[in-house]
């Protein structure tokens, strides 16, 4: 079988973002929801406890999220184990340091070495097709390496032998996607892709974060009523060559980017995006897609790479057990803190998510993280 990775293609999104104003309509005046008005009930099925525990679980994970982004100490990485976020550190100093803010704080393998093990086991593998995706696993302090169920067993001996790294079987993954109607930003020429965060360039520009595949031919947009309301500018993805999933377009002067994410009807029309941040492995996050609307589930991890279809190697990805489907490339991932996370890259071929089916749809995707690719194109995100 040949190697493929999805990357759940140009997908319809999610962010009220970089959309005229004569096809957006704003917000009403009523007070915009938070995402975790409707997680604590997925949260609580998921978990077996009430809605009002789940909602108490989630402020625990907000409140120790808030005082990881306060450290003025230098970690690498941090995830949940339980209820309890666990920082990752160098030193015993910053150890003491992080358990002084009343978080729990561990010396040992932190993302640094990990992405290190994973170029290690990138190497390993080079020359034998079937390798599918890298992922540090910072829980476990390992790299999992996820091959094809017909990967050659070279390549399985080869990753194995990596110390540190333990392989597993999983499904193929693709960049090409079904384009269902909808909230769309329409590339010309191209195909559809979405619409991701909109902020502004340190010269004031009025720019759009999406996923690089989206506009990698710095294609004209159009919004779904044919109105042009930008076109791309920037891509760090690169068709059958190593990768970045980023990529950026520029707004029409006439239009308005919106710091607001659709929930595809899962709330009361939008939530407001408070800020960015890199969530700590395993805190409860949503995404809104075209196709497959809210789904919700954790973070997995950082730095993943990926093997996509056509020899496309991306790197810098991460990893959540959130439901993807073709047409939903460019959706916005949201923590229930209301911080934007990401766009949506890929995810699995052959899984049916179903609509707004929360955590209740299974699977896992990856997605750009929105820090770096502000970082890297030196924008500042609109928030509300």
């Amino acid at each position: 079988m040949k190697h493929r990775v999805l990357a759940v293609g140009l997908a319809t999104s999610a962010a009220l973002a970089a959309a005229s104003t004569a096809a957006w309509a704003a917000p009403s005046a009523a007070p915009l929801p938070f995402p975790d008005d409707v997680v604590a009930g997925f949260v609580a099925q998921r978990d077996g406890i009430s809605v009002t525990q789940a909602e108490r679980k989630l402020d625990r994970q907000a409140t120790q999220q808030r005082r990881l982004d306060s450290l003025d100490v230098a970690t690498d990485g941090a995830y949940y184990r339980g209820d309890t976020m666990v920082v990752v550190v160098d030193s015993t100093r910053d150890q003491q340091a992080v358990e002084a803010r009343g978080l729990t704080a561990r010396q040992g393998k932190g993302q640094r070495e990990l992405d290190a093990l994973s170029r290690t086991a990138q190497r390993a593998a080079k020359g034998h097709a079937g390798l599918v995706s890298l992922t540090p696993d910072l829980a476990n302090q390992r790299v999992v390496a996820t091959v094809e169920a017909d990967a050659p067993a070279a390549l399985r001996e080869r990753l194995a032998a990596v110390d540190g790294v333990v392989v597993e079987t999983g499904a193929p993954l693709s960049t090409q996607a079904d384009v269902v109607p909808g909230r769309i930003m329409d590339l010309v020429p191209g195909t559809n892709c979405s619409l991701g965060f909109p902020g502004t360039t340190s010269s004031g520009n009025n720019v759009l974060l999406t996923a690089g595949h989206c506009v990698e031919g710095l294609p004209d947009i159009y919004d779904a009523n044919g109105t042009h309301i930008g076109k791309g500018t920037n891509s760090r993805f690169r068709s059958g060559a190593p990768s970045v999933d980023m990529g950026l377009m520029d707004i029409d002067a006439e239009d308005t980017g919106r710091a607001y994410v659709d929930t595809r009807g899962a709330l009361s029309g939008y939530v407001p995006v408070y800020g960015v941040s890199k969530n700590a492995v395993g805190t409860d996050i949503c995404k809104a897609g075209n196709t497959t609307g809210w789904t919700c589930g954790q973070v997995q991890a950082y730095n993943v790479t990926v093997n996509y279809s056509g020899g496309t190697t991306v790197t810098g990805l991460a990893r959540a057990s959130v439901c993807t489907e073709g047409g939903d490339s460019g959706g916005a991932y949201i923590g229930t803190n209301n911080y934007a996370q990401g766009m949506t890259s890929g995810g699995p071929t052959g899984v049916d998510c179903g609509f707004n089916a929360g955590y209740g749809a299974g699977s896992y995707s990856f997605y750009q993280p929105v820090v770096d690719a502000a970082s890297y194109y030196g924008v500042t995100v609109a928030t509300s």
